[in-house]
């Protein structure tokens, strides 16, 4: 059996935050979709950016 986890040691647990080497704020991942045409269609490719002050400007246009 699995040990049971309470409220507070969810609570408790500590988060990894990565500062950006440039500028040093925080970097928060957030999925990025471009939608691309194709022969068909349209085609949505969807990636994972870290984002902080540095290219805030780039990712969000």
């Amino acid at each position: 059996m699995a040990k049971k986890q309470s409220f507070a040691d969810k609570v408790s647990k500590k988060k990894i935050i990565i500062n950006c080497p440039v500028c040093g704020t925080p970097i928060t991942h957030i999925k990025y979709t471009q939608a691309e045409r194709s022969a068909n269609g349209w085609k949505f490719r969807t990636t994972s950016v870290g984002v902080c002050k540095c290219n805030h400007a780039e990712v969000y246009g």
